[in-house]
């Protein structure tokens, strides 16, 4: 998981990785840090998927402008193309699982 130091890095990995999660939380959401904790664990599995963890505080900004006004939200960045978001109650195995799918189509081809 990658915690970002400021939009230019953020902007960086969604440019430069073949798929991107971005997860934007807050230190007072629990079912963030759940999610976040999932993600991590099913991360190890698949480390060319770039997991962004974005504290939608701390990047009030950014998070403004991507149209985040609840957590938890999720966005998946396949090949710099939204592809995938989510936002306050979901599924998160279903986002995993459409993940795998494009996982599958770029990584085992």
């Amino acid at each position: 998981m990658i915690i970002p130091k400021n939009q230019a890095e953020i902007d960086s990995y969604l440019l430069n990785e073949k798929i991107v999660i971005l997860q934007f939380g807050s230190k007072s959401c629990a079912p963030c840090s759940s999610i976040k904790n999932k993600i991590i664990e099913w991360n190890k599995s698949k480390p060319e998927i770039c997991h962004i963890y974005i504290d939608a505080e701390q990047f009030s900004l950014f998070t403004a402008q991507n149209g985040v006004f609840t957590v938890p939200t999720i966005f998946v960045y396949v090949e710099n193309k939204l592809t995938i978001r989510e936002s306050g109650y979901f599924g998160l195995e279903d986002i995993l699982n459409k993940t795998d799918y494009y996982y599958n189509m770029i990584y085992n081809d």
